[in-house]
């Protein structure tokens, strides 16, 4: 799986739980720290891969 891939998974499992936190009312200080570190896994894979294809 390229880190591309990795990253656009992360966002719809992010995007997923947002929706389902919403619908859920379930939003708490834990539920976002886990959708935070989701998004930064995300970003950093991203950027692994764009560093990737520029070098």
């Amino acid at each position: 799986m390229t880190p591309f891939y990795a990253a656009a998974a992360l966002l719809v499992v992010a995007q997923g739980l947002g929706i389902y936190a919403l619908v859920s009312r379930k939003a708490d200080f834990v539920f976002a720290m886990v959708m935070f570190g989701l998004v930064l896994a995300a970003l950093a894979s991203g950027a692994d891969g764009v560093y990737t294809q520029l070098h």
